[in-house]
């Protein structure tokens, strides 16, 4: 033998040795003959029917058509061993008629491991984000749970409705509030069941789809109690199923404190202003009459002990003059002491738009021919205090966006008339007391006037004074 045969043949051993590849024979009778290196141990052993092996069963046709020349040399890619370390290999088959043996060559398929690795890598990172993915459906089940037990004992209407404005949830709580199952509120429009009492649509849900939105509006209870209702509304995105969520909080308690609050400052203002009138009318008496009663009586002393026929003459047109700022300083304290409601209509009614104008836009129409100074004291304050009442009630009851108010005067006196859009009231269900009507009659009653009232659920309300006038009370200056 050569020393390239005997090098040749040394590596041919080596790389058997290695199981780099692997080399069986089998006879024509198609039983295996020899098996050299490892990676030929999957064939049957020696003497045995070649395809006795699981790669090959069922495999004889094909064998003998290659034998015969009938087909090419055949090829079974990535092939996995089982009875060793699972690798991959690629077995191929020829005939060779020289030596009259098929010759199965048998190599490692590196590719296919690294196909497998591949596979199992992505099996791992499936298997890892199906694990994630289960663990964010488990915390989103559990934020659900959390979420629906916090809403159903929630004080609050809480509702969620689709673009169309169909309800698809409603707590407890709304259920109360309507007098209803909540599955009756199912299906049903939001605009249906918290319709606008006198004032215009709230429920624009195009508008909300882009940002947030709040807004304040009238409802009725199921006892047919007018309340006010405060509403946040957020359009939850296409990840939220493209549904509305709406949360309403009763603020009726809070408006009509408020407007207590008010009411309390008010009259805490007119109380002091009536105190510093009654100290300057105090003043006045003892310090301004007195003098001019004194200068008054001097001059009397002066005009009997003088025999100057001019000087006394002037001494008592000076106390004619005297007498006269006399009476226009007694008339003035009397003033002082008995006009106790200050202000006048223009202030009250822009103190009331002003207030409006943070809640709502108002649409106010004032008409008036009055000259409010040239009243007498006593009917003035009695406007006053009606135009106030009349607007608070609007202000805490109405839900309008439109008053007009008239302050006329005719052959019947003067006429006060206050009228709004907004939801109206049952005089049949009104408790006593809550409009403040009863107090707004008797003020007018008190000064010899009537009060008409004029109102019906969901027709607005109109209120008219008239005051009759004697001519003879003295105005309030």
């Amino acid at each position: 033998m050569s020393s390239d045969a005997a090098t040749l043949a040394q590596d041919f051993a080596l790389a058997l040795k290695q199981a780099q590849f692997g080399v069986g024979l089998v006879g024509p009778d198609l039983k295996v003959s020899r098996r050299y290196g490892d990676l030929s141990l999957w064939l049957p052993s020696i003497g045995q029917p070649l395809c006795d092996s699981p790669f090959l069963l069922h495999m004889e046709d094909a064998l003998l058509a290659l034998k015969e020349g009938k087909s090419d040399n055949i090829v079974l890619p990535s092939m996995r061993a089982p009875d060793w370390d699972a690798a991959r290999m690629t077995i191929s088959i020829s005939w060779k008629a020289s030596s009259g043996f098929f010759v199965i060559v048998t190599t490692r398929d590196h590719g296919g491991d690294q196909i497998d690795r591949m596979l199992a890598s992505e099996r791992r990172e499936k298997q890892l984000l199906q694990q994630q993915a289960e663990a964010a459906a488990a915390r989103l089940r559990v934020a659900k749970t959390l979420y629906r037990d916090i809403v159903e004992c929630s004080a609050e209407l809480v509702l969620r409705f689709r673009a169309d404005g169909r309800v698809v949830f409603a707590n407890r709580f709304t259920g109360l509030f309507m007098g209803v199952p909540q599955d009756a509120l199912l299906n049903r429009r939001i605009d249906a069941l918290f319709p606008p009492l006198g004032q215009d649509n709230p429920w624009r849900l195009d508008a909300y789809a882009d940002q947030p939105a709040s807004f304040e509006m009238a409802a009725r209870t199921v006892r047919g109690e007018l309340v006010w209702l405060w509403w946040d509304v957020r359009f939850s995105g296409a990840e939220g199923g493209g549904e509305f969520q709406a949360v309403g909080r009763d603020v009726t308690h809070v408006r009509r404190l408020a407007a207590e609050q008010e009411k309390a400052r008010e009259e805490a203002r007119a109380a002091e202003l009536a105190s510093q009138r009654l100290r300057i009318a105090q003043d006045l008496h003892d310090t301004l009459v007195s003098s001019i009663v004194s200068l008054i009586v001097e001059m009397g002393v002066i005009a009997k002990t003088t025999d100057d026929a001019c000087a006394r003459k002037a001494l008592t047109d000076l106390q004619t003059q005297a007498r006269a700022g006399l009476s226009e300083a007694r008339e003035a304290i009397t003033q002082l002491r008995a006009r106790r409601e200050e202000g006048d209509p223009v202030k009250i009614i822009e103190a009331f738009a002003q207030r409006m104008r943070m809640v709502r836009p108002l649409q106010l129409s004032v008409r008036s021919t009055v000259d409010f100074s040239v009243l007498p004291c006593e009917i003035a304050e009695v406007l006053n205090r009606i135009l106030r009442e009349a607007l608070r009630n609007i202000e805490l009851h109405a839900n309008t966006r439109r008053v007009d108010i008239e302050l006329s005067r005719g052959a019947d006196g003067i006429r006060l008339y206050v009228a709004d859009e907004g939801v109206g009231f049952d005089h049949a269900r009104s408790a006593e007391g809550h409009f403040g009507l009863t107090g707004m009659k008797e003020r007018a009653q008190s000064i010899g006037g009537y009060l008409d009232i004029a109102a019906g659920p969901g027709e607005g309300t109109r209120i008219t004074l008239v005051v009759p006038l004697s001519g003879e009370a003295p105005p309030c200056r």
